[in-house]
This record gives structure tokens, C-alpha cells and sequence, in this order.
């Protein structure tokens, strides 16, 4: 059986850039949803780490300092504006490492982080510090454009898959919805037209719709049929106007390290809107065919 989805904290990884400040916002907006409380951490990539180029020892203690006295002031003002309880951290290390390692020992509910996105050559390897954070993280990572506008969900796109485990993400995007007043989108992903498979999706889709209709949870369901998934699930959530979109992570293992799945490589690169990226709990022969 899975576990409920609810929020308690909320790891903010913090650069005082611009793209930071919004999933703050977001974070923000979400702590005061959930009643849950905020861990803002600022990794400095020093040392060993930070290149050919490594600074001094000493060029490292003051930028330490630097940054502590900056981070406690926006410790401070964030739970002056808010009320929201807010701690706060700075780690020395690779930066993706440093944040899942503050995640699994704040006990963060969620990871709520900015993004730049990314295109071109890095659409196939995941080499920025978000993107290695949503495949590593123990629990889900909230990626933010810096471009998004307005706070809140109120439209929240949950595209569901061949895969057992793609209804998993049911219950995360149930439970924003809850808090947010939200419909949910259903899109029923199908690359493979036939009538067997068409058999297949409305028993799923029967499935996630008998539980939205017990919890009270509004929402709209489409099948979606074409060559490209993420394409598909992009253009569903522009007519649908979404403001989130949910999805399960598909995680590859390469000797370079780990490879996220082009499907949700493509979203998180390419969406406009946030997107809440689930890493799939094991299924055990009691959760299928039905793995909310």
C-alpha cells in the first residue's frame, strides 16, 4: 500500500538568484497550504569542487561568512513576511549532492527549487544541479521557470501513461488539489492506438476516476493519442490552461551517472508552467493493477 501524500517541510534550496526567489514564492504559497514549515540551504561548491579555479581557504571562509549573514537575513525576512517557520542551512560540496543530502536529513516533504531550463546539446544529459536533484531526491522536486507568473494551482495536469506506476502521482496531485480548490486534467497518454490498448486505459482510467470521485476531487479526462508524449502533455496543459503539470520521473542509469527519461526531460526542460516531477515507489503484486 502506498502512503498519503501531505507536506510538513519543505527544503528550499536557496542562490539568491532571481529564478530562487520565485520557488521561494511558490514555497511559500505552499507552506502556508499545508502548514508546513520551510529549510532554505545554500551550497557553497568549494574546494575540491569548485574547479581548477578553487579559491584559497580564506577566500572560502569569507564567502561562508558572506553568505551565512546573507542567508539569516532572508531567514529572517521571509518568516517576518510570512509566518511561516523557517530554518536554515549552508553545505559545502557538489551542489546536487549537498541538497538531496539536506532533504534526506531535514526529512523534507518536498523540494521546491528554480530552474533555468535547459536545450540543445544537455536535452539528452542531465547535467544541471536541478535536474540531478528530481533524480536522486527521496521525495518529489517542484522545478519552477523563473518566468512563472502568479502563485497557486488551479489547473493541475496529471498525464497518465502505459506504466503501472504513472497513476502513483494520482494522490500527490489529489492532494494539491485539496488545498488549492484544483480540477484535475486527466490526459490519457496512447502511442499505440489499437483496441486492446484503448481496453487497457479505460480500465486505468476507471481506476483514478472512482478515487477523485470518493475524495471529491473535480476533474476533466481526455485521451491524448500521438508519437510524442511530452509534446502531447505540453499542448493538453496549454488548452487546458493548466498552472502545474504531474509526472513520475523515469530514471536510466548511464556510467556517467543517472539519466532522466526523455519524456520528463522534455517537460521539465520545455514547460511554461511548474512541474512537480514523482519518483516511482516499488510495486509489490498487491499494488497492480491498481497503484494510486
Amino acid at each position: 500500500m502506498f502512503r498519503d501524500f501531505s507536506i510538513q517541510k519543505i527544503l528550499v534550496p536557496i542562490d539568491f538568484s532571481e529564478a530562487g526567489n520565485v520557488a521561494m514564492n511558490h514555497a511559500v504559497d505552499l507552506a502556508k497550504k499545508f502548514q508546513a514549515e520551510i529549510a532554505l540551504v545554500h551550497v557553497l561548491e568549494t574546494g575540491a569542487y569548485a574547479g581548477v579555479f578553487a579559491p584559497s581557504k580564506k577566500t572560502e571562509y569569507d564567502e561562508k561568512e558572506q553568505a551565512q549573514l546573507h542567508l539569516q537575513q532572508e531567514a529572517h525576512n521571509l518568516k517576518a513576511r510570512s509566518g511561516v517557520k523557517v530554518s536554515h542551512s549552508i553545505r559545502s560540496g557538489r551542489i546536487y549532492e549537498e541538497i538531496v543530502n539536506a532533504c534526506q536529513e531535514e526529512g523534507a516533504d518536498m523540494v521546491v527549487m528554480g530552474t533555468h531550463g535547459v536545450s540543445g546539446w544537455a536535452e539528452f544529459f542531465v547535467g544541471s544541479n536541478a535536474f540531478k536533484v528530481v533524480t536522486q531526491s527521496p521525495c518529489p522536486v517542484l522545478t519552477i521557470q523563473e518566468a512563472t507568473k502568479g502563485l497557486g494551482f488551479k489547473n493541475i495536469i496529471v498525464p497518465i501513461d502505459a506504466t503501472n506506476e504513472s497513476r502513483q502521482k494520482v494522490r500527490h496531485a489529489m492532494a494539491l488539489a485539496k488545498k488549492y480548490g484544483s480540477t484535475l486534467h486527466i490526459g490519457m497518454l496512447i502511442t499505440d492506438d489499437t483496441p486492446e490498448i484503448r481496453f487497457e486505459f479505460d480500465k486505468k482510467l476507471k481506476q483514478v476516476t472512482e478515487v477523485l470521485d470518493k475524495e471529491g476531487v473535480p476533474y476533466t479526462h481526455n485521451t491524448l493519442s500521438g508519437s510524442n508524449l511530452a509534446t502531447m502533455t505540453m499542448n493538453y496543459c496549454e488548452s487546458k490552461g493548466g498552472d502545474l503539470i504531474v509526472i513520475m520521473t523515469e530514471q536510466e542509469y548511464n556510467l556517467t551517472g543517472f539519466l532522466m527519461g526523455p519524456f520528463a526531460q522534455q517537460v521539465v526542460n520545455h514547460s511554461r508552467v511548474p512541474v512537480m516531477c514523482v519518483s516511482p515507489e516499488e510495486l509489490t503484486t498487491t499494488d497492480v493493477p491498481f497503484s494510486l
